[in-house]
This record gives structure tokens, C-alpha cells and sequence, in this order.
């Protein structure tokens, strides 16, 4: 569970500082039961440099009006498959999609409510989510940018959509019908189709007359045809909505053993094996060309290796270094091959490669020279502090490990465990040097 935070979000908003906890279990993960009192204690987020606080700050429509939301955590997948040896304790988290039914739950079910997103969706029969995609070519402007632009913050990268497969998450505007008391809250995913453009709201709610920014607007286009039912995903988004002065409460609601579960990995430090705990999403500090079609959302590029790094998180001296250790001895024509199909080279790994499932908080794809935007490799984790168990942002390193024989094993007994161990292997032509990227993971060392 992730504790509460202290926030900038914007320099109107006034956060309440809390303190959570998390209860470290071991537990098959259920469907949003076994809520806990969290322990031990975690430390509030540093304070977010501009940029982070723009990320975490997006518009929605609530009651014909525009209200904003400050984002307090990654998204969460309710569909968890069976486990697989391979990747050691991780949970098998399954793609977010349209038409699934979760089969667990980040909080109490009974307590999340709904979070709609309008999708264009009026372009030729061929290709009716054009829109989309192509907000430009139809004269709209979105809340949202489709993924093959910007990822929105802690949004899914992708979705898998029935007929269509899994596609970039495609631009939209967001619509709610409650303000949850102005507290940390977990949403579930909603989905509509708008199959009339007169019933696009734009993203100031004033693009046409008809436009959708309630749920009585809503509920009047589903029975005019001009919108699709709504559609039901496996999908959960985290955030609180802000009043009317900014102020919001970041408390967040008590956490399912799948959350919990989801939110711990291990790392390797000092040669020994450590559990870190997830608390927001990641960041990516190369910006992209702000787009008028998006409003004020910051268009933040995607991860890649060798990518500029130009607006960091927080102050630099504070971001340690998150070294990913990528299994990379394949054949010559595909060196990558141990990092995507690791039972076939006998090793296991701490991250699954994001074709299995995508470890929590961590980007879905990343850009590789040489082989392009690619889904995220399977890897473990090397770290060289516990910067005195506080939460903070980490900066991400990829390490190519080119000889099997120093490829750590889970328990932490053989292989590179160790800073010491990792710059031997390097010297001795193992594994490659440090490659820097422009992605920041957010973590503590517990």
C-alpha cells in the first residue's frame, strides 16, 4: 500500500500530509478482500519538481463542470494469472481490456467508483477510431493524447480492445460522477464509444451543445444511439479529486493483498536480496513538442536507452541509481532473446518482459537503438544504497549481461549482486557499461 504523500501538485494545491503503512504478506492475491492496517510506517514522497506536479495534474468533467485530479499512484491490472516459476514471485498481471471482468481488486469493491473515458470514434467504418488517433484531422481537441503521441500519467500504455487486439491507448477525455469526498481514491476503468460528433465535449466541455460532461448527458446520448454502451475493463486508475481551493486529501484507502502484492519487488544490494515497495509511476523526463490538441498536458516522450534527460523528477543528488540487469547472450541475431524467453536458457528473473506481464509501476516499452520502441525486457534489479529507507525517485541504468555465468540467480547466491561484482564483470568484458536513460522509477527500500 502506498503511503500518503506530500504534494505539490500545482502551486494553488494545499495536500494533507499522512503517514501509511504496508503489511509485507506472502499471500495468494484475492479478489479485493483481506484489507489491511498497513506497517511498518513509510516516508512521504520528496516534494515533485514542476514538471512531476503538471504530470500528476489532468482535467475531467463532473456535474457539467471541469474539476481537477491529482494522480497518487500506477495503474492497476485486475486480472492476475496463474504463476509462473520463471519470474519468482511476481504476480502474473494480465493486459488491461474492454469486455474483462477483474478477478481481483486494488481496494474494497464496494467502494470505487467509475471513471468514464469519451472516445472519438465517428471515423470511416473502416477505421472508426481514427479520431482518436487524429484529433487534428477532425477538428477536436482531447484531454488525453493517444499513446503513439504521450502515455498520460499513470494511464495504460496499451488496452486490448475485441476485434481490434491490443492497441496504444487512444485519446479521450475523462468523465466522472462523483468528487469521492476529495479523497485518494481507486477508480475502475470505464469505456464510451462517441459515435456522434455532436456529442464530443471537447476538453473545456464546450465543443458542441450536446457535449457530454455529466452523467445525465451521458445517460441522454446512450438513449439518443449517439454513444456506445458503456464498456466494462479489468482496469484501475488511482487519484483524488481537488476542491474547489486545491485542497485534496492523499490518504489512501485501505490496500487488497493483490495491491500489495503488485507493489513489492525485490532488489539486489550489497550481495544481499532487499524488498522494495512501489509508490507512484514513473516518470520520464525528455519532453515531447507541446501539442494544442492535448490542452495543458505535458506530452512526455517515451522511455529509452540514451534518451535526453532534461527534466528530472526531483533534485539530481537525491535520484540514486536503479541498475537493470537485461539477460542479453542470445545468437547474434537476436542477443535479446534470454531477456524474453528466459525458460529457454534455464534462468529465472525478477521482472517479467512486459509480452508476459508488466511489473508494476515500470514503463511497457522502451526505445533501444538499434532495435527500436520494444516491449520492456525481463531483468532483475541492482541497487547500490538503501538511501536511508526514504521514498524517493530512482534513476534508471540498463546493464546488458553478455556472459551467463555472472547472471545472478533469484536468492542473491551467485552472480552480479553487488556494485563490486557488476564493475568486475564489466572489466572483464561480461557485461556491458552503464546505459543511461531518461526513466525514474519511485521507490523505498523497506
Amino acid at each position: 500500500m502506498t503511503n500518503p504523500r506530500t504534494r505539490a501538485a500545482g502551486v494553488a494545491f494545499a495536500s494533507v500530509v499522512a503517514t501509511l503503512a504496508l503489511a509485507l504478506l506472502l499471500a495468494v492475491p484475492n479478489a479485493g478482500a483481506g484489507l489491511v492496517t498497513n506497517s511498518p510506517a513509510l516516508t512521504p514522497q520528496p516534494a515533485p519538481h514542476h514538471q512531476l506536479s503538471q504530470s500528476e495534474q489532468m482535467p475531467a468533467f463532473l456535474n457539467g463542470s471541469i474539476v481537477n485530479t491529482i494522480y497518487l499512484q500506477g495503474n492497476f491490472v485486475g486480472t492476475v494469472n496463474a504463476s509462473n516459476a520463471t519470474f519468482g514471485m511476481e504476480p502474473m498481471v494480465g493486459q488491461p481490456a474492454i469486455g474483462v471482468t477483474p478477478n481481483v481488486y486494488p481496494t474494497a469493491r464496494a467502494t470505487i467508483p467509475n471513471f468514464t473515458v469519451l472516445v472519438p470514434w465517428w471515423g470511416p467504418a473502416a477505421t472508426p477510431y481514427a479520431p482518436a488517433y487524429y484529433p487534428a484531422a477532425y477538428g477536436i481537441r482531447e484531454m488525453c493524447a493517444p499513446a503513439t503521441i504521450a502515455v498520460c500519467w499513470d494511464h495504460p500504455a496499451t488496452i486490448q480492445v475485441p476485434g481490434l487486439g491490443t492497441v496504444p491507448l487512444p485519446g479521450h477525455d475523462h468523465l466522472i460522477g462523483t468528487a469521492a469526498g476529495n479523497k485518494d481514491t481507486w477508480w475502475n476503468l470505464k469505456v464510451v464509444l462517441i459515435l456522434n460528433e455532436t456529442y464530443w465535449p471537447g476538453i473545456n466541455g464546450n465543443a458542441h451543445r450536446l457535449g457530454i460532461t455529466s452523467i445525465a448527458a451521458l445517460t441522454a446520448a446512450q438513449k439518443a444511439g449517439a454513444v456506445s454502451a458503456t464498456l466494462g475493463t479489468n482496469d484501475f486508475l488511482n487519484f483524488a479529486v481537488a476542491n474547489a481551493s486545491g485542497a485534496y486529501n492523499p490518504t489512501q484507502p485501505p490496500a487488497s493483498h493483490a495491491l500489495q502484492l503488485a507493489e513489492q519487488m525485490p532488489a539486489f544490494l550489497n550481495g544481499k536480496v532487499v524488498n522494495t515497495l512501489y509508490e507512484n509511476g514513473f516518470f520520464t523526463s525528455s519532453n515531447a513538442t507541446h501539442m494544442y490538441r492535448f490542452g495543458m498536458e505535458p506530452l512526455l516522450q517515451g522511455a529509452g536507452i540514451g534518451a535526453p534527460d532534461i527534466r528530472d523528477p526531483i533534485a539530481p543528488s537525491h535520484e540514486p541509481n536503479f541498475i537493470v540487469l537485461v539477460p542479453w547472450w542470445g545468437p547474434s541475431s537476436a542477443p535479446y532473446a534470454p531477456a524474453y524467453d528466459p525458460a529457454a536458457y534455464g534462468i529465472q528473473l525478477m521482472c517479467a518482459p512486459d509480452s508476459i506481464a508488466l511489473c508494476y509501476d515500470h514503463p511497457a516499452t522502451i526505445d533501444v537503438p538499434g532495435l527500436g520502441v520494444v516491449p520492456l525486457p525481463g531483468h532483475d534489479h541492482l541497487i547500490t544504497t538503501n538511501f536511508g529507507h526514504q521514498d524517493t525517485w530512482w534513476s534508471l541504468v540498463v546493464v546488458l549481461i553478455t556472459n551467463s555465468s555472472v547472471f545472478p540467480n533469484l536468492a542473491g547466491t551467485t552472480g552480479i549482486t553487488s556494485l563490486a561484482a557488476l564493475a568486475a564483470a564489466q572489466t572483464a568484458g561480461q557485461a556491458s557499461a552503464d546505459l543511461d536513460t531518461n526513466t525514474y522509477l519511485n521507490f523505498e527500500v523497506v
